[in-house]
């Protein structure tokens, strides 16, 4: 973790700086937060795990390593190219899982990168062989990050909190967000039906709720088909919260070949009254 990320951290209790002191980051109250070995912090004390465990971040590694999100991350990085100039912006992954997004959008761009997640096994896996990019534990209520610190701000299928976002977010800073439509991995919907407590799918409260928050700046969709193999469908069916409440080996996944990627693309900003209110 470099002093130019650290020098971006703030402490989760007391909301001071932080500041490195031998193999930790202390706040000037003494709080104190043990640097890991693979150089991630976690800024969650007492934090439990969820659904979200170690498998799932596996899965979705293999299916990133696959290429199947490779047409997202490209989108992304355009976007964030058309809408935040300048040299080395900060960039702040929220609910970063295993950091995909936050080392590969705008590859070859200098970025300071800051991917954080709520569970601990994700920012682990995120933090293993990394240089690129730091990573913390830290959660969407109460987000570790001083103030105005960020140029854009990226929210891949993560819940909103614009309130958190907009305090994180420099004036005229970017939230680049990104949700699924109702074709996403329609296949794997298909082939739990009956078994899932909505088998469609409605994005317009997503829509909604950003819309009374944020100045969009950009909408686009990303649609596409890939084909797939019996392992990678199996690794789909692993990492989507779509199926965490599904008996995985009661599914027939033999006849899925393909999978269909679908999601909203939203660029916005918030205002300078929005950013004061939720400061």
């Amino acid at each position: 973790m470099t002093e130019e990320t650290i020098a971006l951290l703030r402490c989760p209790l007391c909301r001071g700086a932080l500041t490195r002191s031998g193999g930790s980051l202390v706040c000037a109250k003494r709080h104190c937060f043990d640097v890991a070995r693979q150089g991630h912090v976690n800024l969650v004390p007492a934090q439990r795990e969820s659904f979200y465990r170690r498998e799932l971040f596996e899965s979705r590694a293999a299916v990133f390593a696959a290429g199947v999100f490779a047409p997202v991350v490209k989108a992304i990085g355009e976007v964030i190219d058309r809408h935040v100039p300048g040299a080395r912006p900060v960039l702040v992954d929220a609910g970063c899982g295993e950091g995909y997004y936050t080392k590969n959008v705008c590859p070859g761009r200098a970025m300071e990168r800051i991917g954080f997640d709520l569970s601990k096994e994700a920012v682990k896996l995120a933090a293993r062989g990394q240089s690129g990019a730091s990573f913390v534990v830290g959660d969407l209520a109460n987000i570790p990050l001083q103030g105005g610190c960020a140029d854009v701000l990226l929210d891949v299928f993560t819940p909103a909190n614009y309130a958190e976002f907009a305090r994180v977010l420099k004036p005229g800073g970017v939230l680049v967000k990104l949700w699924p439509r109702s074709g996403y991995l329609c296949q794997l919907r298909w082939a739990a039906r009956g078994l899932l407590r909505h088998d469609a799918y409605d994005d317009s409260r997503v829509a909604d709720y950003l819309g009374a928050h944020a100045q969009m700046l950009e909408r686009r969709t990303i649609t596409y088909t890939l084909p797939v193999d019996a392992a990678l469908a199996a690794h789909l069916a692993r990492m989507t919260p779509m199926l965490a409440d599904v008996d995985l080996s009661a599914l027939d996944l033999g006849g899925i070949t393909e999978i269909t990627i679908d999601m909203n693309l939203v660029a916005g900003t918030f205002g300078a009254q929005e950013t004061e209110e939720q400061a």
